[in-house]
């Protein structure tokens, strides 16, 4: 792709949007960045934000993930807001199957797990990514601040929630609240598609596959159900900003080609598959959990997969409405714990979820020793006591 294609295209999307948020955006003129002070007072309430919201979620324990993830937001920063010496991206990754993924004015990121498992290829990532990076160089927080709609939603009444959505209005975060869940006005939204388009042109992935995000989110709204609040996973707002993309990609004439994915993403998208499918279970949303397991299945024979595959059939089994149901789901939970424990005999959550499912069956004695091996094998785990009081119950 050449330097005059991509200034091309970069020139097209701003003459359809032009440049007329009233707060300039970092790298204008080539100027210095320098936060005003009712802008540094929005970064200071950004991390008291995110430090009660991530004190009530579960953050994703991966490493590789988050460098991959702040490397790839690193990536789409325009090269004059980075010149000029603005904030740079930092992504913390949540556990929830929400999806979602926004940024707060001082360019810290937040990612649920469930949108990195959605999400088809890094194109369509770096997609997402770029829309929030562009909130954070247009600085659409002060301009809303300023204008006074930067408000807290109120949370009586808000169900169901997500671990996320729960965290953000429980905890009144108006700057969450308006990048997450209200979003910013049309013109802000409209500035951060264009921006998005460009700077994954200009950095060589496909911008005639990205737009197809949108589509990939909101395959399976009926299947996410009510608890999906975020913007992304508003059916709605999805179609606009679906709609809004493939728009200005046509208007653009995207050149064709670039990169679409890459071994990166996809390695790290087999695992977070594998884990946001736990959470997924969790929620009772079997469909979309099954499916990211069989993603998985696809990948190395992973004992989690196993255990996570048996939790999914035991609690299905929980639910079967007929006998021959239930017993069919049971059948094959015992399949997948003992394939998991095939792979991995020492493998603690397997003996301990297939205890469960033989209390479940009412085999008290299968139930107390599967539990008894979990507790030899993670002796300090953090339901040890609990699962202590099962097997001292069992055993009576």
């Amino acid at each position: 792709m050449s330097a005059r294609t991509v200034a091309t295209l970069v020139a097209v999307l701003w003459a359809v949007y032009g440049c007329a948020t009233p707060v300039a955006p970092i790298g204008t003129g080539a100027r210095p960045f320098g936060a005003d002070a009712d802008e540094r007072e929005l970064w200071t309430r950004a991390g008291r934000e995110r430090a009660a919201i991530l004190e009530r979620v579960r953050g994703y324990d991966d490493p590789a993930l988050v460098e991959y993830l702040s490397r790839l937001a690193g990536r789409l920063v325009p090269d004059a807001a980075r010149a000029a010496g603005g904030p740079a991206p930092r992504v913390t990754v949540i556990r929830d199957p929400t999806l979602n993924a926004f940024a707060w004015p001082d360019g810290q990121l937040l990612v649920h797990t469930g949108l990195l498992a959605a999400v088809e290829s890094e194109a369509q990532l770096a997609l997402i990514l770029a829309r929030e990076v562009s909130h954070v160089v247009r600085r659409h927080a002060l301009v809303a601040a300023r204008a006074g709609r930067v408000r807290r939603a109120p949370y009586d009444g808000a169900e169901p929630l997500s671990p996320a959505g729960a965290a953000i209005l429980g905890t009144r975060a108006s700057l969450a609240t308006l990048a997450a869940i209200t979003g910013y006005d049309e013109q802000a939204e409209a500035e951060a598609d264009a921006d998005a388009l460009a700077i994954i042109t200009e950095r060589g992935w496909d911008a005639g596959h990205a737009p197809a995000v949108y589509e990939a989110l909101g395959g399976n709204a009926a299947e996410r159900g009510a608890i999906e609040m975020f913007l992304l996973g508003t059916p709605a707002r999805s179609q606009a900003r679906d709609e809004s993309l493939r728009a200005l990609a046509a208007s653009a004439e995207a050149p064709p080609g670039g990169l679409g994915t890459s071994d990166a993403f996809e390695t790290q998208r087999l695992r977070v598959s594998r884990e946001n499918a736990l959470e997924d279970v969790r929620l009772g949303r079997f469909t979309l959990a099954r499916r990211q397991l069989d993603r998985a299945l696809g990948g190395p024979d992973d004992p989690a997969v196993h255990v996570y595959l048996g939790e999914l059939h035991r609690l299905q089994a929980q639910r079967a409405a007929t006998p021959p149901e239930r017993d069919a789901e049971t059948e094959a939970a015992q399949r997948a714990y003992a394939r998991a424990l095939s792979l991995d005999p020492a493998r603690a959550d397997a003996h301990r979820q297939r205890g469960l499912l033989y209390f479940q069956q009412q085999d008290a004695a299968r139930a107390r020793a599967e539990l008894q091996e979990y507790l030899r094998l993670a002796p300090e785990a953090a339901d040890a006591a609990r699962i202590g009081e099962y097997v001292r119950e069992l055993g009576r």
